[in-house]
């Protein structure tokens, strides 16, 4: 069994202009980066991490634990919103002003030249089913400080995207809600899949950038599309 905290990236570029990403590349942002340091000073030990191969999400993955083992999973990716990609959400109400009305209403099956809801699903639960199965091939690495014992949990951190955290919770029977940038669960990997436990957030108690307030975090600067509309 590993014990694993699945969670969305760190703010990233395009995040901060209001950018629809999906599939697109964007690295974090400089806020992004000091988000994820900032967290890595908070968490414990990590045996392992599992990424989305994006930049966003393989960056946060590495400022989160640096020098440990690192897994790139395609399957982590972020939903494809096709022809929205780039784009802010006045481009898109612009361009396509029906579609992005029936997005929003849950009414469309995929966005121009984007994933279906119904793929994108299949994919988040084979992701899950991935991630279990890595976590079970790596087992409990050795290391001088902190050796290993039979029956102990891999510890492992596993970065992908907002909507991908959010579906696959929709999937295992937990409520419908926006997640946050490091935010996500704490989970079992058991069997071929991850069973949710409580909800986690990275980001609890940190600075606002600039000074005053906490929680290091943008309101208002997504740029990330709700899958769960469709």
């Amino acid at each position: 069994m590993a014990r694993v905290t699945l969670i969305r990236h760190a703010l990233s570029a395009w995040n901060v202009e209001g950018r629809w990403q999906g599939q697109a590349d964007p690295p974090l942002s400089p806020e992004g980066r000091a988000q994820a340091s900032w967290a890595a000073s908070m968490m414990g030990p990590v045996d392992l991490v599992i990424t989305s191969d994006l930049a966003r999400a393989r960056q946060t993955g590495e400022l989160l634990a640096p020098g440990t083992t690192h897994r790139i999973e395609p399957l982590l990716r972020e939903f494809d919103v096709g022809h929205w990609s780039g784009r802010t959400r006045a481009e898109i109400m612009q361009e396509w002003p029906d579609e992005l009305a029936a997005f929003d209403a849950g009414q469309l099956s995929r966005p121009p030249g984007g994933e279906s809801r119904a793929d994108f699903d299949a994919r988040v639960l084979a992701a899950a089913s991935r991630v279990a199965t890595i976590c079970a091939s790596e087992g409990r690495p050795q290391h001088p400080s902190r050796p290993s014992f039979d029956g102990d949990p891999v510890r492992a951190v596993v970065v992908s995207h907002g909507g991908v955290v959010r579906a696959l919770a929709r999937l295992l029977g937990r409520a419908d809600h926006h997640v946050e940038h490091l935010c996500g669960y704490r989970a079992r990997a058991q069997d071929d899949t991850l069973a949710l436990e409580e909800a986690v957030d990275l980001l609890d108690g940190a600075p606002e950038p600039g000074g005053g307030g906490d929680r290091g975090r943008s309101p208002g600067r997504d740029g990330d599309p709700d899958p769960n509309r469709l």
